[in-house]
């Protein structure tokens, strides 16, 4: 590594910091301010939601672009259009920590379902109760909350995996996007996420930065339609479904070489 190489790396390792130091603080000191704000403006719960969700969604821009301006990534997409439509299923893979800010920072009203340990976190708590993201451990309201987000037309965002991609390993999806799906009735829109070179994966940590900027590539794919699963018990439509999902983001990692 020259002496311009690791001056560079050594400045992305700040900045690094500096931005995830900015972000946890933005995710604590944001919902203290606009609590008061969205309860002083007229409207019910639903509608705070759909604010608290822009407030988001223009937080986390804000974040990438910061990335992107720091010199710590780039981002490329493909397809992104096909997301301008309402009342979506977006399943992604997850192959990094940022995966859900990115994909946050594209759609303006994205409700997700986040793990519920996230609740712990100072940094997110807010953020995910104010914008009345669902989380994995309300059980059998889960269903419920997620087919009233689709026909409110809110597009929600789900990783299949539940957890980051371990690299090297296949790929291993849980039936619970699956299940949404099936028992709501609703096309997948798949979307395909690779880092190249791969970091803030499962095995990195935050201060594990490659040795050049990293770029990020989101490729928005044609629907999957469920029709064909609905033929059968639906327990047994998503044991299908999950295996035909793993299946294409597998054959799309080994197109890209992942």
């Amino acid at each position: 590594m020259s002496l311009a190489q690791y001056i560079n790396y050594l400045w992305r390792l700040f900045a690094t910091a500096l931005a995830f130091t900015l972000f946890g603080i933005g995710g604590v000191v944001v919902p203290l301010i606009s609590t008061p704000v969205l309860y002083l403006i007229p409207g019910n719960e639903e509608q705070r939601c759909l604010r608290a969700r822009r407030i988001v969604h223009w937080l986390f821009k804000g974040f990438v672009y910061l990335l992107r301006f720091l010199g710590i990534l780039t981002w490329t997409t493909e397809g992104l259009e096909k997301l301008n439509r309402r009342s979506l299923l977006v399943l992604a893979n997850h192959p990094t920590l940022i995966d859900v800010v990115f994909l946050v920072a594209f759609l303006p009203d994205a409700n997700c379902i986040v793990k519920g340990r996230l609740l712990a976190n100072p940094a997110m708590r807010g953020l995910i109760s104010q914008a009345g993201y669902i989380t994995n451990e309300q059980g059998g309201k889960l269903l419920e909350a997620a087919d009233a987000s689709l026909k409110a037309g809110a597009v929600l965002v789900i990783f299949p995996e539940g957890t980051r991609s371990r690299p090297g390993t296949p790929l291993s999806f849980q039936r619970g996007a699956a299940n949404v799906a099936i028992r709501c009735q609703v096309n997948i829109t798949p979307v395909v996420i690779h880092c190249t070179p791969l970091t803030l994966s499962k095995q990195h940590k935050w201060y594990h930065i490659p040795e050049r900027p990293f770029t990020m590539s989101f490729s928005v794919h044609d629907d999957i339609a469920i029709a064909p699963f609905l033929d059968c018990p639906a327990v047994q439509g998503a044991r299908h479904l999950t295996r035909c999902l793993e299946h294409f983001f597998t054959e799309e990692n080994h197109a890209h070489g992942h």
